[in-house]
Order: structure tokens, then C-alpha cells, then sequence
């Protein structure tokens, strides 16, 4: 058995020939640590080429972009190019057809009027065209009227003419190709029936002009109640005006009443002056009569649709602009028209906008349908805007109950009949600088179905033309 020394001394040799613990340890964390290290390196020097792959092909795709970017805008340049050289020669031959139809329309109107030679005809049909009528059929019996349209439509040598003596004397008349149908029905009082008949054979019609007489409308009232009292004369013509007119909506072509007066002709009564619908009772030169057909069937679309009246005042006879600004009263129609003398045009206008305006939107205005302003280039439109009720009768009440029994309630409000939510009427003042400075009222934001409001439109007429005078006159 060794003594204590002994073995103190062998466990110090076998500590001595043993290798550290902490000492392998230490190699081997070294050793991970190298690893490591040349893991990461490698990794770091593949995203640094897989960068330097991208950053060059993203350089790459930016001038391949800017390549093509470029390419096309050259192309879109090109094209424009050659879109723009096209509309140029486009614009230029619609130019020249343009003017060459205006200096053919120009080359009619003076020889109409004996301005200008009858040397060169050779547009005039095609100037026909353009105007409207080519076909022109005139019902009547002889008389200065008569003779005076035959006249004036003879004058446009391109028109096919033809009429008769008398209204049922109408069998030699060929209408097959007839587009436009005049009757003259100033003297002669029309049977509807037979007008009717007549129109049903004229297969291309799209013009007729009635020549009717003053009073249809007012045959209630003297002196027309002297006129119809024996034959019902002018209830007659009525019915032949309102028979063609629903036979216009019926058949789709356009209808002219054009009233007149006795046809006389007297020294110094060149002048005219026309009215919407039957208004007046002066005479009319058969001349005059006879002119504003031809304007309502070629020169005027206002005529179309609707009647007018005219009759002759003290003056020359009218020029171009004098018969257009004539038929700018079928416009709206016009309600009344005042000479602003030496007012300024635009002083009326603003004081129209700014104060007489403003004051129908005011409580205690005394309109009974309420209005709202909507300014123009010229002055205000005040537009009837109805308060709106949830009211409903019992008739539309059973018929809204029948739609939805047959489950079509979506549509219960199709078939009843009225103007338009936004189509209540109104009234528009304008203020004009040409032909003169002076102010028109005119009706405005209507439909076939709106109802006139006759009580606010007869207050603000009586302030217009009242409150008009004292501004001038202040001014």
C-alpha cells in the first residue's frame, strides 16, 4: 500500500500525461469558428456578384426601356404627322363644298331679289336640296295670294311646281312625289276630310303649309264673332288646322300655319310684323303673305311646328335680316320686345341679373308657382319650379294598386302624361346689342305637355314692362 505521498505524486504524473479539458474544448471552438467564417465569406462574395448581376441587368432593361420609349414616341410623332396632314386636306375640301354652297345660296337670294344676273344656274339643283323642298303641290283658288306664291316659287326654277283651281278638283294632280303641300285656306273654307284624303297621297310628304285665316282661335270674339256667326267659317279652318297637326305628329312631317288678315295692298304698307299663334286683326299685302311661306319652308327653321300670324305696318319692304329677325319671335315664343334707345346694352343687363331678377325669389313676390334664377350670356332664365306634393287621387292610387297585382309597379309612372320633372316653363329676358340695344322676354324650359303658368307669367310680364320704363327713364 503506497504511503499518502506516494500516491499524491502518481496522480500528478497521470494529470500531467492527460490532455486539458478546457484546452480541447478551446481547439475545437477554433476550429467551428474558421468554418464559419469561410461559410460566410463565400456567401457574402455570391451576393455581392448576384448584386452586381442584377444592377447590370437592371441597367441593362432602363436603356433597352429608353430605347423602345424613344422608338415609340418617334412613331406617335409620325402619326400625328399624318393625322394632321389628313384633317388639314379633310378641312380644306369642307371648306371649299361649305363655301361653294354658301356662294350658290348667296347667288339664289340675289337674283330672287333682282340683285344679280340669271346667267349661271347650273347649282340650283342641288341648291334646292339643300334649302328643302324640291316637290311643291299649292291647293287653291285663284287670287292675289295664290298668284302672288306661284309667282315666287316659279322663281326657283329648281322647284317642281304643281296646283289646281280648287281644293276637290285635285284628281289630275300627280303627289306621288310630292314632298311639300300648301293649301290656301284664307278665303275657301277647307272640308277636313277631304284634306286628310289628300295628304294620305302624298307618299313622300315633309312640308305642308296651311294658309289660314285670323280668328281660327278667337272666334268667340269680335269682330271674328261677325265672321263665323252664319257658316261657322272659322270653325271650320280650326278643324282643318288642328286635323293636319295631329296628322304631323301621326305621320312625322313638319306643319306651318301661317294666318292671315284680309289680303290687300296698299302704297307705304311694306313693312310686316308677325306674332305667334292668332293674335292681330290689321291686313296683309298679298306679297308679303306670299314671301313668308317661302321664308317658312326654306330659310326659317323656327316656322317649322308651329303657327304665327302677320300682317302688313307702314315701312320699306323687309330685307334678309329683318324677316330673320321676324321669325326669332317663334323662338320660346317670344312674349314682348322694347328698343333700349341709348341705354347701354350691358348697364340693362347687369340691372336685370342683380336687382329686377332677385326679387321673384323673395318671399311676398305674388307668384303663384315658385321660380328659380339661372343666369345666361345674355340675361336670366326664371324657370318654374312647382312644389312638390305627396298627394296621390284615388284614380292613381287603383292604378299604382293594378301595376303591382301585375308586377310591373317599376313602371306605373310611364304612361302618365306631362311635361318633364325639369320642363315646368319659364320665362328668359334677354338683353341684346344687335340688330339695336334693346330687351326681349321670351318663354323658355318648355315641353310639348307643360302648362303654361299663366297668372306668374302675367304678373312678371306687368313688372317687366313696367319696372323696364322707370329704369330707362332714370338712367
Amino acid at each position: 500500500m503506497l504511503s499518502g505521498a506516494a500516491q499524491l505524486s502518481l496522480r500528478g504524473q497521470r494529470s500531467a500525461t492527460r490532455p486539458s479539458a478546457c484546452k480541447l474544448r478551446m481547439e475545437s471552438g477554433n476550429s467551428f469558428d474558421d468554418g464559419l467564417s469561410k461559410k460566410f465569406d463565400e456567401e457574402r462574395a455570391t451576393r455581392e456578384k448576384m448584386d452586381k448581376i442584377f444592377k447590370d441587368a437592371s441597367a441593362d432593361l432602363q436603356d433597352l426601356a429608353r430605347s423602345e420609349l424613344e422608338s415609340m414616341k418617334e412613331e406617335a410623332d409620325d402619326i400625328l404627322q399624318r393625322r394632321q396632314e389628313e384633317w388639314e386636306a379633310m378641312g380644306s375640301k369642307a371648306a371649299e363644298s361649305l363655301t361653294s354652297k354658301v356662294d350658290s345660296l348667296a347667288e339664289d337670294f340675289l337674283k330672287s331679289t333682282g340683285r344679280a344676273s340669271d346667267d349661271d344656274d347650273d347649282d340650283l339643283d342641288g341648291l334646292e336640296r339643300f334649302l328643302g323642298p324640291q316637290v311643291v303641290a299649292v291647293i287653291g283658288n285663284p287670287g292675289p295670294l295664290r298668284d302672288a306664291l306661284m309667282a315666287k316659287i316659279e322663281e326657283r326654277k329648281a322647284l317642281k311646281v304643281s296646283s289646281c283651281e280648287k281644293l276637290l278638283e285635285t284628281r289630275g294632280i300627280n303627289l306621288e312625289d310630292t314632298d311639300t303641300l300648301i293649301y290656301m285656306g284664307d278665303e275657301e273654307a277647307l272640308d277636313r276630310y277631304t284634306v286628310e284624303r289628300l295628304l294620305g297621297r302624298a307618299k313622300k310628304l315633309r312640308f305642308v303649309v296651311v294658309v289660314s285665316s285670323l280668328g281660327t282661335r278667337r272666334s268667340d270674339l269680335f269682330p271674328f264673332t261677325v265672321m263665323n256667326a252664319f257658316s261657322g267659317v272659322l270653325d271650320k279652318k280650326r278643324d282643318v288646322e288642328l286635323g293636319i297637326q295631329e296628322l304631323s305628329k301621326e305621320e312625322g312631317f313638319s306643319c306651318t300655319i301661317i294666318r292671315v288678315g284680309k289680303i290687300a295692298k296698299k302704297a307705304g304698307m311694306d313693312a310686316v310684323k308677325m306674332q305667334y299663334g292668332d293674335e292681330m286683326t290689321e291686313e296683309v299685302a298679298p306679297v308679303s303673305a306670299a314671301e313668308a311661306v317661302l321664308q317658312s319652308l326654306m330659310l326659317q327653321p323656327a316656322a317649322l311646328n308651329t303657327s304665327f300670324s302677320i300682317i302688313s305696318t307702314a315701312g320699306k319692304p323687309p330685307t334678309q335680316s329683318d324677316w330673320d329677325d321676324e321669325f326669332l319671335r317663334l323662338e320660346g315664343p317670344e312674349l314682348w320686345r322694347e328698343p333700349l334707345g341709348t341705354v347701354s346694352a350691358a348697364a340693362c343687363r347687369d340691372w336685370v341679373k342683380s336687382s329686377w331678377s332677385q326679387k321673384w325669389v323673395k318671399s311676398g313676390s305674388g307668384l303663384t308657382t315658385p321660380v328659380e334664377i339661372r343666369e345666361t350670356a345674355t340675361g336670366v332664365q326664371l324657370v318654374f319650379v312647382p312644389a312638390k306634393s305627396s298627394y296621390v287621387s284615388f284614380k292613381e292610387e287603383k292604378k299604382r294598386e293594378k301595376a303591382r297585382e301585375k308586377g310591373d309597379e317599376d313602371d306605373k309612372d310611364k304612361s302618365d302624361k306631362g311635361p318633364p320633372r325639369d320642363m315646368e316653363g319659364g320665362i328668359e329676358i334677354s338683353v341684346e346689342e344687335r340688330p339695336f340695344p334693346r330687351i326681349r322676354a321670351m318663354r323658355c324650359n318648355m315641353a310639348e305637355e307643360t302648362v303654361i303658368k299663366e297668372t306668374s307669367e302675367k304678373i312678371m310680364m306687368s313688372s317687366l314692362k313696367k319696372d323696364v320704363q322707370g329704369w330707362i327713364k332714370s338712367q
